[in-house]
């Protein structure tokens, strides 16, 4: 195999004072979780209400502009109107579940508008208005969400008498968006239901008393809502289920005139609510549908809560300090385990604690607790990108210290050699010796690299040099240069070398021996076959560094290495050849086979060419 530098290992020390260093950040932005509040909300929101979708048998009548200009501003209607829709919406065939209006009934009005509603609403018993708690508000940035009422305002009594109420109250957040619900309040010893609690409520009892219904609909069958004046909390997260607009809604305008159906409406919850913005009941979120409205009519919002409830999707927040604490020792003992490990690894290891990350707070979230994701996700993806820059600099920083030393590639044994004594100095210049040259070639291999991925290419080649190297630095040679597909190999220089021109001929059969069970693993991995062709030459040539007091090579040029190069081109797929002077000087010492004489480009006249028997 190809050999690779052995990664520097980091001192100890440092990685510990960097991960506690990390470990501290993440802890104070965690801790302060003011920080990038919005976007977390957002980025936390989003991952989680992938999961929800409408469930609940929901229309909206909507108060919006088209009603506003029949009608005039609600504030002016008589409350006949209102008995009006009631009786519109509970036909003798079709009736909702529960019709529910997000409107405060305060106060009379005019005496035969108020008895009007007042008639309607107890003739059927499938209404609910709402009630709003003025409140002080609570200290921002604790786990407990405490709220204290100091007033409560209901409907004129006689309609209080005859409906159901629920708590209509929506506050927003530091940043105006709505991202909490009350369940309910406590007000002088009595606890009162939220409007989405209520209005379910309502909505189990209208499917306990229908068994038709209830069998037709067996989802709605099992509904339990549990009992929040018990609960520790008031006050609760909530995902959205539906966009602005998403419900099935009608204008009221519409829904009074005459001969509407009112059929789709049958066994529904009917919410009728603001749906103007003149009518200051529309407020910012944090998600948003196809039409990119980033504002919801408190109506819908209302809505929304319902389908929460309904579905178990209210949570309390993660105790910040818990997390602060969690957050800060995983990112300290993933930083100092990135210190020790390769790219790949690392970013392995940070992408699974990033997954670990996102199912385990689903799965509080599943179970009531709201943990923000935003944090460790950006500490993960900054580690992420820390691991690939400390690497980077580091593999730079040992490039450049062994570049500064040395500008070629040598045996192991030279390098210590040179390190060691100190003697050896680089320098422009070039003098005359005798080596021996050794070219190898793989044959076939642009054929073969048509037919190979780019990957499984380099796959090929690195099996391959990684034999050529080892049979070179076995025999003590030099690794000149590798060129494309070949290299070249030098024997006696830098350094005198003994038995040198011997060396290069055991380096080309330890290449053809290993190269041949290399085949073998390369046709069963990839179902291609490599091969070589190899040239040795000896002779005297000119070594020495060539290039630029800024860049130089250390190689050797003249005769002997062209000869070299031109034996392994003439080579055939498995053979060594070697040059006569080669063959002279180990006579005896290795088997040949001749070839003959054959000319050689370049070259005015033949030589006599020699096959190494293995």
């Amino acid at each position: 195999m190809a050999r690779g530098r052995k990664r520097p290992t980091p001192n100890i020390k440092i990685c510990i004072g960097i991960s506690l260093l990390v470990a501290v950040l993440v802890f104070i932005i965690t801790k302060r979780n003011n920080l990038l509040n919005t976007l977390n909300t957002q980025f936390t929101d989003t991952v989680y209400q992938t999961e929800s979708v409408s469930t609940l048998p929901i229309s909206i009548v909507q108060i919006d502009e088209k009603t506003i200009q029949e009608y005039g501003q609600p504030s002016t209607w008589s409350r006949e109107l209102y008995a009006k829709m009631i009786d519109k919406l509970n036909t003798a065939e079709h009736r909702p579940a529960v019709i529910v209006f997000d409107i405060m009934f305060t106060g009379h009005k005019d005496a035969e508008g108020d008895a009007a509603l007042v008639e309607a609403a107890s003739k059927y018993g499938n209404t609910v208005v709402g009630i709003n708690a003025i409140t002080s508000k609570h200290v921002a940035g604790t786990d407990k969400l405490e709220t204290k009422v100091d007033s409560m305002t209901f409907p004129y009594e006689e309609l209080k008498n005859v409906v159901d109420y629920g708590l209509v109250n929506c506050e927003p957040d530091r940043y105006d968006y709505i991202t909490t619900a009350f369940t309910g309040i406590w007000y002088e010893n009595v606890w009162y239901d939220s409007l989405s609690v209520k209005t379910l409520k309502k909505f189990t009892e209208f499917v306990e008393a229908n068994p038709t219904y209830k069998a037709m609909h067996p989802e709605y069958a099992s509904i339990s809502i549990p009992d929040y004046s018990g609960k520790k909390y008031v006050k609760y997260r909530f995902s959205y289920t539906s966009g602005p607009g998403d419900f099935d809604s009608i204008s009221m305008y519409d829904l009074l005139q005459d001969g509407q159906d009112t059929a789709r409406f049958a066994n529904n919850i009917v919410l009728v609510g603001a749906y103007a913005s003149g009518l200051q009941d529309d407020f910012k979120i944090l998600i948003k549908n196809d039409n990119d409205a980033s504002r919801m009519y408190g109506v819908e919002i209302h809505a929304n809560i319902m389908e929460a409830v309904y579905e178990g999707r209210l949570q309390t927040d993660a105790n910040s300090n818990v997390l602060a604490w969690i957050y800060a020792i995983v990112s300290g003992l993933l930083c100092f385990a990135l210190l020790h490990t390769s790219i790949v690894k690392g970013l392995c290891l940070c992408a699974g604690t990033l997954i670990v990350h996102f199912v385990s707070s689903l799965i509080l979230y599943k179970n009531g607790i709201y943990v923000m994701l935003l944090y460790m996700t950006l500490a993960c993806v900054l580690l992420m990108i820390g691991i690939v820059v400390y690497h980077y600099l580091a593999a730079r920083y040992e490039r450049q210290k062994i570049n500064h030393a040395f500008r070629m590639y040598v045996a192991p044994e030279i390098v210590d050699d040179v390190a060691g004594s100190g003697t050896y100095e680089l320098q422009l210049g070039g003098r005359h010796k005798d080596i021996a040259v050794l070219f190898v070639d793989i044959r076939g291999f642009t054929t073969m690299s048509e037919n190979l991925t780019p990957e499984e290419v380099v796959d090929i080649l690195n099996e391959y040099f990684g034999v050529i190297t080892d049979a070179i630095f076995k025999n003590k040679g030099t690794l000149d240069k590798f060129i494309g597909d070949a290299a070249m190999a030098v024997f006696n220089s830098p350094f005198d070398l003994d038995d040198y021109v011997y060396r290069a001929v055991m380096t080309a059969c330890d290449i053809a021996r290993a190269s041949d069970a290399l085949a073998e693993k390369l046709m069963e991995k990839f179902g291609k076959k490599v091969s070589y062709g190899i040239g040795v030459n000896c002779g005297e040539a000119i070594i020495g560094n060539i290039g630029s007091n800024f860049r130089m090579d250390y190689t050797a040029i003249g005769d002997t290495v062209n000869t070299a190069s031109r034996l392994e081109s003439n080579a055939k797929a498995g053979e060594i050849l070697i040059s006569e002077e080669v063959k002279k000087r180990l006579e005896g010492r290795i088997e040949t086979e001749d070839v003959g004489e054959i000319p050689l480009k370049g070259k005015s006249h033949k030589i006599f060419v020699y096959r190494v028997k293995l």
